[in-house]
């Protein structure tokens, strides 16, 4: 073991102690386990990449190893800031670069208020679908955004999103690339929508074409349900979007409920004219 290069030990390591079940779908799509750990296998898969590519990098052979596909380990793994220094000074001999945190100046306080008093994963962002909060909730169920990562780049481009989102071309990514489609038609000329749109792109095929060349029409998610694997468990979950937007400066808030619980609120609560007593102020008695 002495003689196994630092990064063959690092990564064992950090394989074996990863929780399974932390990683959205894992247990949910191949059974629970006994003991902690992924294989090589399936890290392999999560990151998109075949098993051969990835052991050649545990087993410490140099090659061209791309600064996306060492930060998907970190994700799959659940490496926390120092291990990601460690992996980066280890396969390519530098630092990684920063995570994105989004400017002070951008973060609503009141949204901000409103997100972290929710119960239910909820997150605020702009135009470009780039994260700017997110409450403890959210950070539970979609790790992924402790990272930095743009929304869109995240659900259309990333190989694990495609395994927590379940039937992820038609009831994910179309519907999203329609709305990525729309803005980016409205708004040409914003240099970080046209970032984020050519990332897509020259990322991954397939998101590219449903960019491309997809006819869906969809503006927005809200009170669309949806079903993917959260971490933890060992089901499918289906989630209601709930989406608001404040007037004043276009941030967009995003809360995913259960979708029981919206259901159960729809049914629970009573109409606005049937709850206003006769005679109101500002509300005329009944004739």
């Amino acid at each position: 073991m002495g003689d196994l290069p630092p990064i063959t030990r690092m990564l064992r390591a950090w394989r074996k102690a990863r929780d399974p079940k932390a990683v959205p779908g894992l247990t949910a799509r191949y059974g629970t386990r006994r003991r902690k750990g992924l294989t090589q296998a399936e890290v392999a898969y999560l990151a998109g990449v075949t098993e051969g590519w990835y052991s050649r990098l545990e087993r410490g052979v140099p090659d061209g190893y791309s600064d996306e596909f060492l930060d998907s380990l970190v994700r799959i793994l659940g490496l926390d800031d120092a291990q990601r220094t460690h992996l980066f000074l280890e396969v390519t001999g530098r630092e990684p670069a920063p995570r994105c945190r989004p400017d002070a100046n951008t973060i609503d306080p009141v949204v901000s208020h409103i997100v972290h008093s929710l119960p239910w994963p909820a997150y605020t962002y702009d135009p470009r679908w780039d994260i700017r909060v997110f409450n403890k909730a959210a950070a539970r169920d979609f790790p992924w955004m402790l990272h930095g990562v743009n929304v869109m780049i995240w659900a259309l481009t990333y190989p694990e999103a495609r395994f927590q989102l379940i039937d992820w071309e038609e009831t994910w990514a179309k519907p999203m690339a329609s709305q990525l489609r729309i803005a980016w038609r409205t708004n040409p000329h914003d240099p970080r929508l046209a970032e984020v749109v050519q990332h897509i792109k020259d990322a991954d095929p397939v998101a590219g074409r449903i960019l491309e060349h997809d006819v869906t029409t969809v503006t927005h998610p809200d009170g669309d349900r949806r079903r993917l694997y959260l971490p933890h468990q060992d089901e499918e979950v289906e989630v209601e979007f709930v989406a608001f937007s404040r007037l004043g400066n276009n941030i967009r808030l995003m809360v995913v409920m259960p979708a029981d619980i919206a259901q159960h609120a729809k049914e629970a609560m009573p109409s606005t004219i049937a709850s206003v007593l006769d005679g109101t102020p500002e509300t005329p008695a009944s004739a």
